[in-house]
């Protein structure tokens, strides 16, 4: 599996922790987000390595931010080669964190949850285990 993958597992997952469920479902992202917490802490810190390696600095020595979001290049002649090293960040094969957990669909989810959570979680028409 890719890092990427199960760093979007654990983002759909801690969005959809925020609303009510019924008690399968709500036990499938505990282990959802259970499962993703160190791929989403490595993936946090190694980006910041490498935006640390790529960003203009302030007085105070903290990443210089861009108005629109993002930092601000030191020199923006790297911006590919910083893009190139984040995608292969992203592309970075772990092992899968997680079994498969079936459980009957919600009558209603966000078509983007159910793709981040589909090495994850198996929806179903029926209950499973």
């Amino acid at each position: 599996m890719k890092l990427i993958e199960a760093v979007n597992a654990y983002m759909a997952a801690d969005e959809m922790s925020r609303q009510s469920w019924p008690y399968a479902m709500s036990y499938a992202i505990v282990k959802v987000k259970t499962a993703t917490r160190d791929a989403l802490s490595f993936f946090v810190d190694s980006e910041r390595a490498l935006i640390e390696g790529y960003a203009a600095l302030d007085d105070h020595g903290n990443i210089r931010l861009a108005q629109g979001g993002g930092f601000i290049f030191k020199d923006i002649s790297n911006a590919r080669a910083y893009e190139d090293a984040r995608r292969a960040l992203c592309e970075t094969e772990i092992e899968h964190p997680a079994s498969l957990v079936q459980i009957k669909a919600p009558v209603e989810i966000k078509p983007a949850h159910i793709e981040a959570l589909a090495g994850f979680i198996q929806f179903t028409t029926e209950e499973g285990s």
